[in-house]
């Protein structure tokens, strides 16, 4: 179908009528895509709506403000405990670090292995409920490991925690995911709505730290749409994205998905990071 190019003024009443009732944006922009307009013209039509409008504004949030992450000040080169971490590519809005042999080869396949018998459909968690529910759009499956469940998770862990400086009791449990032919995870975000973060379990999610365990033949590239950014999964390289701020504010430009694998399949290891302690024990 071809895509249409020009937003009519109808269609802008409605997306100001829309915004005002409290929907989010991301939701207004899916459905004019789905509707046939250009994806770009659709975020920008948005941007430049909200650009127009007073901070109070319902249903808008206030514009980010960019912080820069510990990471992001210990330059090209990263060191933990164990190893060098070279830095691949930086972009700065929305902050992406993507980092080459975050693990070896033989730890990618052990994570892969302790991992295979556990797998399950993926799931989210209900921030209303903190319990977790079938993923709308998400069809791959996955497991978690509970923090420090064993000596090479907590390795792990704690890499992870020497490179982002979040204390590792930030963290949720490291998530393991497979997608096989035609599996994908559609665009979304990582943050909570912000009015359901729970304070009491660690707050809102301020960053997510991505680990590709496989080379993927086809495929389950991750795509930033609103950064113009596809990064192709490289065996032991890592992504880590930071959208949430010392404010409490949350970054849509972190807005991402896991395209489509069309040959092989992906693995992928997931932790995210929270704002505070989630655990009130630790194993």
């Amino acid at each position: 179908m071809e895509k249409v190019k020009q937003i009519p003024g109808a269609l802008m009443d409605w997306i100001i009528k829309t915004l005002n009732s409290g929907v989010n944006p991301e939701a207004i922009v899916d459905a004019m895509i789905r509707k046939g307009y250009d994806p770009r013209l659709s975020y920008t039509t948005l941007f430049r709506i909200i650009g127009n409008k007073p901070i109070d504004t319902p249903g808008v949030q206030a514009p980010y403000e960019y912080e820069q992450p510990e990471i992001a000040k210990k330059g090209s080169i990263l060191r933990t405990k164990e190893r060098e971490i070279k830095v691949l590519s930086k972009v700065e809005k929305p902050f992406i670090l993507h980092l080459d042999h975050f693990l070896s080869d033989e730890e990618c396949e052990r994570l892969i292995e302790l991992s295979r018998s556990r797998l399950k459909p993926s799931t989210v968690l209900d921030p209303k409920t903190g319990e977790e529910k079938p993923a709308t759009g998400r069809t791959s499956k996955g497991m978690s490991f509970y923090l420090r469940e064993n000596e090479f998770i907590k390795d792990i862990e704690t890499r992870i925690s020497e490179l982002t400086e979040f204390p590792v009791e930030n963290g949720e449990g490291l998530q393991v995911l497979n997608y096989g032919i035609g599996e994908e995870y559609k665009s979304h975000f990582d943050y909570f709505p912000p009015s359901k973060v729970d304070p009491e379990k660690g707050g809102q999610r301020v960053g997510t730290f991505l680990i590709y365990l496989n080379d993927v033949l086809a495929g389950g590239e991750t795509v930033f749409p609103k950064a113009g950014i596809s990064i192709v999964p490289k065996r032991g390289s890592a992504v880590y994205f930071q959208y949430g701020n010392s404010k409490g504010e949350v970054d849509r430009m972190s807005l991402h998905s896991s395209i489509p694998v069309s040959e092989g399949e992906k693995w992928v290891a997931t932790k995210w990071i929270r704002q505070g302690n989630i655990y009130t024990s630790t194993r």
